[in-house]
């Protein structure tokens, strides 16, 4: 059964050279994304913590204070 046309080294080189580029789009792509994702995380998650210190009913700085002086014990 026939294989059909050899390529060229030439034309592996270029197809490889094409394939490495088709990926670095798209990794650059999905990293954009996944920052734009870790982003959303961290709005939501500050969102959940000033709806916490509304309900605690305390200041900003005292939530601070409070965090501070458990850091250094």
């Amino acid at each position: 059964m026939a294989r059909g046309v050899k390529k060229s080294l030439q034309e592996k080189i270029s197809q490889k050279e094409e394939l490495i580029d088709a990926l670095s789009v798209r990794i650059k792509k999905e990293r954009d994304e996944l920052n734009e994702l870790l982003e959303l995380q961290k709005m939501e998650e500050l969102n959940e913590l000033r709806m916490v210190v509304q309900k605690s009913g305390l200041e900003i700085n005292d939530i601070i204070q409070m965090a501070q002086m458990q850091a250094a014990q």
